[in-house]
């Protein structure tokens, strides 16, 4: 038998039902604190369809979930004046007014803003107001981790510029952009009368990157929010995994799940970030309607980290885009990335499009069947089981890409069959080398090939070990 500490207490009633014996006894577990050990220490938890040991880093990670230990909670031990950054105040309520506050919360004193939001109590700062509105020394002095670092490199070993403090998030957010505007290209789009200019790096997706760095960062390990610069690409790091069943995988759609719920709720309260899981989904709208590539997030070591790719604004487009929106047709997340696939890839099947979209097979079926018959931007082709998707002729002429529309459907297919059929004749080609030739993915090699088949091409072997070859008469 064995004993868990702390202890449960079940309860047990009987419930009376007309079917058997007219009686079934019933079992109630309250919820206690978990997690919950045997007495001799030793504990595991639940990870999918495993249990595993309860190490001291997933302990960590659930009391972060369940907000239980909340670092960002804490009081400082010193009045507020005295840890206080007029500095990051001005920071904030410049934010605020970008961001369209209340005037009654701009127009409030430092001290009654700041205890309306929570971050004042008693007379002191809690750990998360000390983020936003402390000054150096004090930072230095209660959360030591806390820092930002920003490097403009030239490869993957030098960098022209290094630079970097543990001032208040807010004086961090305007450093960093500011360091950023000087190498952030900007490219003019003519719309009508109208020439506006577009970053490399939108300035929606940059803020939204830094301040979900700064806010989901664990404090109490070393290291810092760090930018950096590439020629082609910018990578955020910040300290900490993910938790809550967050992965790279799934940051889309996942409900938020903070690891330090007070700052969170102040950065909210402030205008600064938004809790309704918006801040990524942000991301993923200010690049991908540009006609740009979407956001990479990888989880390396015990730092998570985010890439945004350098490129410039495809016009056609955005203004399709806009265009679209002027019909009152509202283009979301899910059909900016399967647009943008589109763009690159010519047909998408129901597989990779829940992959790029991160969304269950069902999902993305019920996704696509509306951008096909409600949006009329795709058409479906092939069979029930092998089914794929294309833009349609009318989405081509509003990107002003008839020409390409014809040449990809018709000429550039034969074109390449011609090729393939040319290299057949002198040597065998595998899926992976007919893939790499024409960009396709392996779905459309394999309608492709089927297609050739009357021309005497066949498939050989199995599995890795495949390759097509041409038939010849003995």
């Amino acid at each position: 038998m064995i004993e868990l500490t702390p202890h449960i207490t079940p309860t047990f009633n009987w419930i009376e039902v007309p079917e058997g014996y007219g009686r079934i006894l019933m079992m109630n577990v309250y919820p206690g604190m978990p997690p919950y050990t045997e007495t001799n220490g030793s504990a595991t938890i639940r990870v999918g369809k495993d249990c595993r040991p309860l190490t001291g880093s997933m302990r960590r990670e659930l009391f972060a979930k369940t907000g239980v230990s909340d670092f960002t909670s804490n009081l400082v031990d010193e009045y507020w004046k005295d840890c206080f950054s007029p500095v990051a105040m001005e920071r904030v309520r410049m934010i605020m007014a970008e961001e369209h506050a209340p005037d009654t919360l701009i127009k409030m004193s430092d001290e009654d803003l700041l205890k309306s939001i929570g971050a004042l109590k008693d007379g002191k700062l809690t750990f998360g107001g000390l983020l936003i509105v402390g000054n150096t020394q004090a930072l230095s002095k209660y959360i030591p981790n806390h820092r930002w670092d920003f490097r403009r490199m030239i490869s993957s070993t030098d960098y022209s510029i290094k630079y970097g403090e543990n001032s208040a998030i807010p004086i961090g957010l305007y450093e960093l952009e500011r360091y950023m505007a000087t190498e952030n290209p900007t490219t003019i789009v003519e719309v009508g009368f109208l020439h506006p200019e577009f970053s490399t790096y939108p300035k929606i997706a940059l803020r939204e990157a830094l301040l979900n760095a700064f806010i989901h960062r664990d404090y109490r390990i070393p290291g810092s929010v760090m930018l950096k610069h590439y020629k082609d690409k910018l990578i955020i790091t910040n300290p900490g995994n993910f938790i809550g069943g967050i992965s790279p995988s799934n940051i889309l759609h996942h409900p938020p799940v903070a690891r330090n719920l007070h700052l969170t709720d102040l950065m909210d309260k402030l205008r600064l970030v938004n809790r309704s899981n918006l801040g990524v989904p942000r991301i993923y709208k200010s690049l991908l309607i540009e006609g740009k590539e979407p956001p990479q997030y990888n989880e390396i070591g015990e730092c998570i980290e985010l890439t945004l790719i350098a490129s410039t604004i495809v016009p056609e487009f955005r203004n399709f885009i806009k265009d679209l929106n002027s019909k009152g047709i509202e283009v979301d997340v899910d059909h900016l990335i399967i647009l943008n696939y589109l763009l690159r890839h010519r047909e998408i099947d129901t597989y990779n499009a829940a992959h790029i979209c991160q969304r269950s097979i069902e999902q993305v079926r019920e996704i696509l069947s509306y951008m096909e018959n409600s949006l009329k931007l795709i058409k479906s082709g092939g069979t029930v089981k092998k089914k794929y998707y294309s833009l349609t002729r009318e989405v081509y002429s509003m990107l002003q890409k008839g020409i390409e529309y014809d040449r990809d459907k018709r000429l550039d297919k034969e074109a390449i069959k011609m090729r393939i059929l040319s290299i057949l004749k002198e040597r065998n080609l595998t899926n992976a080398e007919v893939r790499h030739m024409t960009g396709m993915d392996r779905q459309q090699v394999l309608r492709l090939m089927r297609e050739l088949e009357a021309d005497g091409v066949q498939i050989k072997g199995s599995g890795r070990g495949a390759y097509y070859c041409l038939s010849r008469d003995e």
